[in-house]
């Protein structure tokens, strides 16, 4: 999602118009991610995808017919079986998509205030006013947490409809078309919740630190790896990371911006560290806290942490042994699994795997 918001923002900086396809509503099974988006350049370049075979190419053909008269389409589409047979989709769902043009200017730079928001850890939601036909307009707000707006629906009552129910849009997971009763119309309005990207903090920059850092960052967390060791924790040795700390784990997490987008991993070269990272993890708002290890392991650590006053209930919250089981043996391998994890607590589908299988410990 952050790719496709800074993809707009950097094309919008350039002078570039772009059309933005947005799937907006689904029903039964889809061929893509709820909150899946595609744009297409004027040059005909295509970034990002709305979920591939015939739908591909109807939104495409609605995004040349954006670029080219500057109408905006709002496409609805069902996927039958004998459409799913001939484009590969095997499913059958209904979808709208949304395709408009995105021109440099107001309306694009709404999508500034969402990268901004986002990369400083602020929840905002950034509401489009669905026009299924006609020429586009600038019709969109931004509304921060805080209640700050920037942008316009198209009239002071549609924006204050929408700022009384930011409470309810910000915890939503993908957003949803609201239609208004407006005084002289039922605008259909769609509202997106952008919520801080998910920061995973890797303790342990050993072989399979790295691995885990190198895979959550392909599936969209922002990666920090922390080691004591400077050989461990470094560009060079992570390349895929965001950020490299070199410190010492007792005192980093004073340091650290840990919310409820956080997750963290203790995979360091020894149970002592672990121990530390652990003890200090079950005192933050994180939403995942995981450590590699067996279960005696963890047995012995949850018994030193609790006798030093560690909560229980939070202890017990901890993810140990880490991962699902796979039968993961190498660091490669234990990343897939850890990752996996960590996806279906982000994703809100996490349910304790039947068993786990010990990780083992080579740093």
């Amino acid at each position: 999602m952050d790719d496709i918001i800074a993809e707009i923002v950097r094309r919008k900086n350039a002078g570039e118009c772009v059309a933005l396809a947005s799937l907006v509503w689904s029903s039964g099974s889809i061929p893509m991610s709820d909150r899946a988006k595609m744009i297409v350049g004027a040059d005909g370049s295509i970034y990002g995808t709305i979920g591939g075979g015939c739908l591909e190419a109807e939104v495409l053909a609605a995004s040349n017919a954006a670029l080219t008269t500057g109408e905006n389409q709002l496409l609805r589409y069902t996927m039958t079986e004998k459409q799913a047979g001939e484009s590969g989709l095997n499913c059958g769902g209904t979808v709208r998509i949304y395709t408009e043009l995105v021109k440099p200017g107001e309306d694009a730079d709404l999508f500034d205030h969402v990268l901004t928001a986002r990369r400083a850890r602020e929840e905002c939601v950034l509401a489009t006013a669905l026009q299924a036909e006609g020429p586009a307009t600038a019709a969109r707000l931004w509304i921060g947490r805080d209640g700050r707006t920037h942008g316009s629906l198209g009239s002071v009552e549609a924006d204050r409809h929408i700022e009384e129910i930011m409470s309810e849009c910000i915890g939503l997971e993908r957003g949803r078309v609201y239609e208004l009763d407006l005084a002289d119309s039922k605008p259909e309005i769609f509202v997106e919740p952008f919520l801080p990207e998910p920061i995973l903090y890797v303790f342990g920059g050993g072989h399979v630190g790295a691995q885990i850092g190198a895979m959550a960052k392909n599936v969209g967390f922002r990666v920090v790896v922390i080691d004591d060791r400077p050989a461990f924790a470094n560009a060079a040795r992570h390349p895929a990371a965001d950020e490299c700390l070199v410190a010492e784990m007792e005192e980093v997490f004073a340091d650290l911006p840990i919310d409820d987008q956080a997750y963290i991993v203790a995979a360091t070269r020894g149970h002592q560290h672990d121990e530390i990272v652990v003890e200090q993890a079950i005192k933050t708002p994180a939403r995942y806290v995981g450590m590699l290890g067996s279960e005696r392991k963890k047995m012995m650590l949850w018994k030193r942490i609790e006798g030093r006053g560690g909560e229980r209930a939070r202890l017990d919250w901890v993810h140990a042994p880490i991962g699902a089981n796979i039968g993961a043996d190498t660091p490669e391998e234990i990343a897939v699994s850890v990752v996996a994890e960590l996806i279906a607590v982000r994703r809100g589908s996490y349910k304790p795997w039947k068993t786990k299988r010990a990780t083992v410990d080579i740093g």
